[in-house]
């Protein structure tokens, strides 16, 4: 099992692989073209991007990514204030979801973290059908203020043993500027772990051609993990599946296009044109 301080230079190698590597994928179009065995899901609310779905035996104990700060994030779903980029664990059975990632308040970017009970749990899977946790939290104790051109790291991190989790976001532009939060709900089976955008309310014509944001350094890793894996794409331990929003006539409305590049490292996500 990972100690803290092997789990800390994972985390710095991290930070600075995927610091790297998104200057040059932001300038390049990516492949659309997943990985082999990524399967697509649908949704008419909720997120877009790529989640690991259970298996039957898959908790989920992190999840990272990296992703770009760019004006297209200030209006993602039409509506504004309603949506952000970010990282998710998230138990669908019951609904709760630990939430992390950067948002747009109407007048500056802020980075918000939520956990506890989706407020929809109709959905077939309410961690990508439900938008966002209710009542985000600005980050304590200094809240950090990204701009347009900055490249953030974000890190949920469930603790399986003593159940505390750590939340934990990085201006990596900012000369490595990070902030977290600690806390402690009680036991929780993560059976899904995502990263992508989340909104409560797409209000976005067809096709989804609109570059939106990168997302680089992607992975998520599991309870009984005696590794640090780098990627989200490990189809011998999880299923993969990329998430599109989809409007009342089955058009995507917001995806990633089936950028995720074969490593699982990296993706783009676009959306359609603003209809309000």
């Amino acid at each position: 099992m990972f100690t803290r301080n092997s789990w800390r230079k994972y985390f710095s190698a991290t930070l600075v692989a995927g610091a790297a590597a998104f200057s040059a994928f932001a300038l390049a179009s990516p492949a659309h073209a997943n990985p082999s065995g990524v399967g697509v899901v649908q949704n008419v609310k909720g997120e877009a991007g790529y989640f690991a779905k259970d298996n039957g035996q898959t908790r989920f104990r992190d999840v990272q990514a990296n992703v770009g700060v760019t004006n297209q994030l200030k209006n993602l779903d039409g509506a504004g204030g309603l949506g952000g980029a970010g990282v998710e664990l998230c138990d669908p059975n019951t609904g709760y979801s630990i939430q992390l990632g950067v948002q747009w308040n109407g007048s500056r970017y802020v980075i918000n973290y939520g956990h506890g009970t989706l407020g929809d749990l109709s959905g077939s899977d309410p961690c990508i059908m439900s938008g966002l946790v209710s009542g985000p939290t600005t980050l304590a104790p200094v809240a950090l203020n990204p701009a347009v051109g900055d490249q953030l790291h974000f890190e949920i991190y469930y603790n399986p043993s003593s159940h505390w989790v750590t939340i934990k976001a990085c201006d990596v532009t900012q000369d490595m500027t990070c902030r977290q939060a600690n806390f402690n709900d009680g036991f929780k089976n993560l059976y899904e772990a995502g990263i992508g955008v989340v909104s409560n309310g797409p209000a976005l014509t067809a096709p989804a051609n609109n570059f939106l944001a990168s997302f680089s350094g992607t992975s998520f890793n599991y309870y009984s993990s005696t590794k640090a894996w780098n990627s989200i794409y490990v189809p011998a331990h999880w299923n993969l599946r990329q998430a599109d929003w989809v409007n009342s006539s089955d058009q995507v409305v917001m995806s990633s296009n089936g950028s995720l590049n074969g490593a699982g490292t990296m993706f783009s996500m676009s959306n359609g044109s603003t209809s309000v």
